[in-house]
């Protein structure tokens, strides 16, 4: 009996150790297999979330005046004397050439004599029915009035006395013609007076006053051109060579074309002046890149020559036409223009024309940027879509999305948020 006890209680406790193996086996293979589980299920979903996006290209260029005008002579004479050079800053105002106004004055005077002239004239059409001339026509028309009317009277008496036989015949027929003479120069003086009314008016008058005006606009420019004698800048600027001037081979860079004492004429370049109020820089784009360009982009500018100052511009003009001489074969290069804004007098002691810079302009810029794979994105018949959950929390759905830019991370995409997008090809 007690050994049939003892053979059960060994049967019982040889079960409870395999159950327990088994168990611990179990939790073992449980515990092993659990966290791989977890892995394939967190694997095809990725976080995305908004990020800066910059795309930037970058170039070189040399520094140019926004503009460049030539200062001509204001009228013939002689340079009575320069004061400045080529390279030479000058401010607004300054004075920058003195002209010889003696030749210019006497053509003045002339001029001013002319005027005055005219004018008087055109007075005296104004008031010319009392003018000295129609005055004397009126007189001589008022003495042929009265003498017609007393050989008239005369001739009356003599009729009289002829009829009568007092006086013999042919007196009567000497008053007779005297008072047809007479008659015949009493019509020449209404004309003469006519004429001399008519003298200020109609086509006389027009042109009096036509003289007055070409008088007058000759004096005034004569005036302005003498108001001129002293040429100033316009703006702050650089002396520079004017177009179309070439100095002598012996010349020096310094020297300018006109010199004190030498004579121009009337529109005769003396030097150009470049504005440097506001300056620009000219490069070239490569036709690879040339489409990415467009007015208003924003360029940083840093140079060696200006090295530690940092300058901003934007971009002002892309060219459409290539510029010529390209190597056959190569990639065609178009000239692009970037303006920057007004400089301080610290910043211009620094950033001189011709100088090098180096450029990097902005081509597209999204501050709040979302990325994703490009695996991501699914396309159907009613578009591009991603599927897409707020948290790992949270249910999924497809997002309908438009692509953007290229990134070596993915693809920048449209409408939609922060969070986690899935992907399909994970799975």
């Amino acid at each position: 009996m007690t050994t049939d006890q003892n053979s059960s209680r060994a049967g019982y406790v040889r079960v409870a150790v395999v159950a327990g193996l088994l168990l611990v086996a179990g939790a073992g293979l449980l515990s092993f297999r659990t966290p791989a589980g977890s892995a394939v299920e967190a694997q095809p979903w990725v976080e995305v979330k908004s990020a800066p996006l910059v795309h930037q290209i970058g170039l070189v260029g040399k520094i140019e005046p926004q503009r460049t005008i030539s200062l001509t002579a204001p009228f013939d004479g002689n340079v009575l004397a320069n004061l400045v050079e080529q390279g030479q800053r000058v401010e607004v105002g300054q004075t920058l050439l003195k002209m010889d106004p003696s030749l210019i004055e006497i053509q003045l005077r002339e001029a001013l004599s002319t005027q005055l002239k005219a004018r008087r004239t055109v007075q005296e059409l104004q008031d010319w029915s009392n003018s000295p001339q129609v005055a004397r026509a009126r007189r001589a028309l008022r003495t042929s009035q009265m003498t017609v009317g007393n050989s008239e009277r005369k001739l009356n008496e003599s009729q009289n006395l002829f009829t009568r036989g007092i006086i013999p015949r042919n007196e009567l027929d000497d008053l007779t013609q005297q008072l047809q003479t007479q008659r015949l120069d009493l019509s020449a003086a209404e004309g003469e007076l006519q004429q001399a009314l008519d003298q200020g008016k109609g086509e006389y008058r027009q042109i009096a006053e036509m003289e007055l005006t070409n008088a007058t606009v000759k004096y005034e420019a004569l005036r302005i051109l003498l108001a001129g004698k002293d040429i100033l800048a316009p703006f702050t600027g650089i002396v520079v060579p004017a177009p179309g001037i070439t100095l002598l081979p012996n010349a020096t860079a310094s020297a300018g074309p006109v010199q004190t004492g030498s004579k121009v004429g009337q529109g005769q370049v003396l030097f150009g002046l470049a504005n440097i109020e506001q300056l620009k820089i000219v490069s070239k784009v490569s036709e690879l890149d040339i489409n990415q360009l467009h007015p208003g982009q924003s360029v940083e500018i840093l140079g060696d020559g200006f090295d530690g100052e940092r300058l901003s511009g934007v971009v002002d003009i892309v060219s459409s036409l290539a510029l010529p001489g390209d190597a056959s074969g190569g990639s065609a290069q178009f000239p692009v223009s970037l303006s920057i804004p007004k400089l301080s007098r610290e910043q211009l002691q620094r950033v001189r024309l011709g100088m090098s810079a180096r450029l990097t302009i902005i081509t597209y810029r999204n501050d709040q940027a979302i990325v994703v794979p490009p695996a991501a994105i699914q396309r159907a018949a009613d578009g591009l879509s991603v599927e897409y959950r707020a948290a790992s929390d949270q249910p999924s759905q497809r997002v309908p999305v438009t692509v953007g830019q290229s990134t070596p991370e993915g693809v920048e995409v449209f409408g939609l948020q922060p969070g986690q997008v899935r992907l399909p090809n994970a799975l």
